[in-house]
């Protein structure tokens, strides 16, 4: 292959480390590497990569690489003009990029993000894909502006979130399904003159911008589903609570529940007591608790919700 091209990734990361491995494997025209420092980013995942990472590649390849979180840096960018990279292809990167970096390949930036864009910009979009109780999530590459990951939509995969997901779970589906998604990017940068197919370009009107998640997002709050809430608990087991009085309860074993009773007079973030669980009512079904952890203790059943009301079995 001709067109040259300078990855940017993170060595902690398996986004960067398994697409890496999809651009080498396709015998992409590599010619050096930015790695991000990893002591300031923030994941939602298990973190590692099974894949070899970013450094021991361009080790491997006799590659140049630099570490740098500071895109703005004018040395950075003397040191990618000397390279002369005809596109930057960005799999892994929470540092933004300004206007003169963008410029510094002919082809500009694109970015490997794995969420529909333009649904879910920003970081963790695993999470909040989860969080939201989205059906379906994939991996966008798009062309990268000034915004925040607002350029225009080159490629796409479409693969289902399915119930009990972690993030782990759900990233690996989606960049299980990526090679093909890599080695089309690479034959239409070697053969068209543009990249991408202008159908698929979106409009912003569902844009949504994610913020890394704080304390109140881990609080499961039933004004959303019974299947969201039991979704959300079990990306991220042990970290979901809820409130009973002012302590956190997690709840460790749960499912979800079709409406048994014929009623609908039941308030919003109550907890109550059927048959051996404890529930609260959503808008959809009944999340219902079997075993909570308190202070690091097990409780099995209803025996830790004294005030719950008890509903008929």
């Amino acid at each position: 292959m001709k067109k040259r091209i300078l990855i940017i990734g993170t060595r902690t990361w398996e986004l960067t480390s398994i697409h890496l491995k999809y651009f080498v494997d396709a015998k992409a025209n590599i010619v050096g590497f930015l790695e991000s420092p990893t002591d300031t980013i923030t994941s939602t995942t298990s973190g590692g990569s099974i894949n070899q990472p970013i450094h021991e590649v361009a080790a491997e390849l006799d590659l140049p690489i630099i570490q740098s979180g500071d895109p703005k840096d004018p040395a950075i960018h003397e040191w990618i003009a000397n390279l002369a990279p005809d596109i930057i292809v960005v799999i892994g990167y929470q540092f933004l990029l300004p206007k003169e970096f963008l410029e510094l390949a002919p082809l500009g930036v694109v970015n490997f993000h794995t969420s529909l864009l333009p649904r879910h910009c920003g970081r963790h979009p695993g999470f909040w894909t989860i969080w939201y109780g989205d059906k379906y999530s994939g991996m966008t590459v798009h062309q990268m502006d000034e915004g925040l990951d607002t350029g225009a939509v080159l490629y796409r995969n479409l693969v289902p979130v399915e119930n009990g997901d972690t993030v782990d779970s759900l990233y690996q589906r989606i960049w299980n399904h990526d090679k093909e998604l890599v080695e089309m990017f690479l034959r239409e940068l070697e053969s068209k003159d543009v990249l991408g197919d202008p159908s698929v370009l979106e409009e912003l009107d569902d844009y949504s911008y994610n913020y890394v998640p704080s304390e109140q997002d881990f609080e499961l709050d039933f004004r959303y589903d019974a299947q969201t809430n039991a979704n959300r608990c079990s990306m991220k087991p042990g970290a979901f609570y809820v409130t009973v009085d002012g302590m956190k309860v997690v709840p460790t074993k749960y499912h979800v529940l079709k409406e048994p009773i014929d009623k609908r007079n039941f308030k919003i973030q109550t907890p109550y007591i059927y048959k051996d669980w404890v529930v609260y009512m959503t808008s959809n079904g009944w999340f219902a608790i079997e075993e909570v952890e308190i202070l690091g203790e097990t409780h099995t059943g209803a025996a830790w919700a004294t005030k719950a009301k008890r509903i008929a079995s």
